[in-house]
């Protein structure tokens, strides 16, 4: 089975919701796939989706939507997500591959103590049935919620059969995908509530990045909960912060240009996530080898 490491430190992205404002359907779909795809190869914890201006809150739902379907095993989906507008072009969307996605598909092939995703379908006093993408359902000794989504731990008795023990994203020993965070809340707030210690802006006003490398480094090294900003396609972080009369300075620690000296005159906030994180994840790859 694949098994990407999972990271000490908790990573997370923070995009606006107009993101895909103003685009058919289709091209809402691609670009949210491409935000996916970019989180799970750069193994992001979380992704914040905030209201960047007014206006705007049905498309937060419409990303959310389109990226937390992304994150569900396949096996999970009909389940989970009804019809929907949303998700008229969900065929469209690349797959991500990550180790959720990727399990056994046959219950001999399981083995003990593997980790699964599965969804409660039934749901009693003393016990609920789950779904783990088999032809049966599995009980768990506990009361959840119907529809409720859940991590479990796959133990395999001595008679062959398997029994469920309910667990969570935390336990699995390896990178197991993305958690969407949409709270209709602005900026300031969203990382307000992340509560990350160490915050970095991107935008092309910013410094340099190998200006500030070596501080960027240490702040990395000295963190434990990072999260890094993207502004809009229409504006940037700085003029998203003087709509909401904040200071970008004053909600991050740092304000870096990513791609300086770059070739084109705008980059997409897509292209933006796939640089940024590309160079993130080599900078926390080196710093986990050192240890």
């Amino acid at each position: 089975m694949f098994r990407p490491e999972k990271r000490e430190k908790s990573l997370g992205i923070a995009i606006p919701a107009s993101f895909i404002l103003d685009l058919h359907p289709r091209e809402k779909t691609v670009k949210a796939g491409l935000v996916a795809r970019a989180a799970a190869i750069f193994r992001v914890d979380d992704i914040i989706i905030y209201i960047d201006r007014y206006g705007v809150e049905g498309e937060g739902e419409w990303l959310s939507t389109i990226l937390r379907y992304c994150e569900t095993p396949q096996y999970l989906r009909k389940r989970i997500y009804k019809i929907s507008t949303f998700l008229r072009y969900a065929g469209l969307l690349p797959p991500l591959k990550i180790p959720s996605h990727t399990v056994s598909t046959s219950v001999n092939e399981i083995r003990n103590y593997e980790f699964r995703e599965g969804v409660v379908v039934k749901s009693g006093d003393k016990e609920s049935l789950v779904d783990i993408g088999f032809e049966k359902l599995y009980p768990i000794p506990r009361r959840l919620q119907k529809g409720e989504r859940i991590t479990v731990k796959l133990i395999r008795q001595d008679d062959g059969s398997l029994k469920l023990s309910l667990s969570s994203k935390d336990e699995v020993d390896m990178y197991w995908g993305y958690n969407v965070h949409y709270n209709y809340e602005n900026i300031v707030d969203c990382i307000r509530r992340y509560n990350a210690d160490l915050v970095i802006a991107t935008s092309k006003y910013g410094v340099p990045i190998h200006s500030v490398l070596n501080d960027l480094i240490n702040a990395l090294a000295n963190s434990k909960k990072i999260l890094i900003l993207f502004g809009a396609p229409q504006e940037g972080l700085f003029e998203i912060c003087k709509r909401f009369r904040v200071e970008l300075s004053s909600i991050s620690h740092f304000i870096v240009n990513i791609v300086p000296s770059q070739g084109c005159e705008t980059i997409r906030t897509e292209e933006s996530i796939f640089s940024t994180l590309s160079i993130f994840n080599l900078l926390l790859c080196l710093q986990a080898r050192k240890r």
